[in-house]
């Protein structure tokens, strides 16, 4: 009955490395690395469109600037170059060319406007930058530290499992059988031992005749627990 315990021993010893393996806190660990990855992401996406969309405003200004900037160049060659003689038509250029220079000066405001705008988002995007190799550094780190620990349980359970086989081995097939079908039921006390005038996996005490008929067997016999239905070791 010893190996068949050993048997148990080793299935309480893989449940409990799977379940330290299922709840580690290097897990955790690293979905807190992750999850703080992505909300840096996360952010530095949203600066970055808020950025393209204002660069994209600065250069529709540019844009704006430079063809006030050509038709200033024309209608300053017109006036000066000889072509006008009609001093109303000089007039209306130089009203025109006022009035674009004031254009020019607005369009060229919004531009430093804008460049204002993106000088704190670019600072932004810089500082999430270096967050962001800092996380995936943690990243890195804590992925190796999972992995460490998981390949120290992987081995645990596979020299447990060699265990278990080495005692599986000296175990009768059918007590073997016996014991798979209570262990579904009762997990790391489907087998116990018969302690005094009780089996020790029950809630409640043993009926006297019950306890009569366990003691009356010899030491090392194994049987059902007519209470909880466990098998009993005398």
């Amino acid at each position: 009955m010893d190996a068949l315990f050993a048997v148990q021993d080793e299935d309480v010893i893989r449940s409990q490395l799977e379940h330290r393996r299922a709840h580690l806190p290097e897990s955790a660990a690293v979905l807190a690395a992750e999850t703080a990855r992505v909300v840096t992401t996360t952010e530095f996406d949203r600066l970055g469109l808020e950025r393209l969309d204002h660069i994209r405003r600065q250069h529709r200004y540019e844009g704006e600037v430079a063809a006030v900037e050509t038709r200033l160049a024309e209608l300053d060659g017109k006036l000066y170059g000889g072509a006008i003689t009609s001093p109303k038509e000089a007039t209306s250029l130089q009203d025109e060319m006022g009035r674009l220079r004031q254009r020019q000066d607005d369009l060229e405001g919004q531009v430093l406007e804008v460049m204002e705008i993106v000088e704190p988002l670019d600072a932004g995007l810089d500082a999430l930058t270096g967050i962001g190799l800092a996380q995936d550094e943690a990243i890195t780190a804590a992925l190796a530290a999972l992995l460490e620990v998981e390949t120290d349980i992987e081995s645990e359970i596979v020299a447990s499992g060699k265990r278990r086989v080495d005692a599986v081995s000296k175990v009768p097939a059918e007590v073997l059988d016996r014991y798979e079908q209570v262990h579904l039921s009762f997990g790391s006390s489907a087998v116990v031992r018969f302690s005094g005038t009780d089996c020790s996996g029950c809630p409640y005490s043993m009926p006297a005749m019950e306890a009569d008929r366990v003691k009356s067997m010899t030491s090392g016999t194994l049987t059902d627990c007519s209470e909880c239905g466990r098998l009993v070791v005398r």
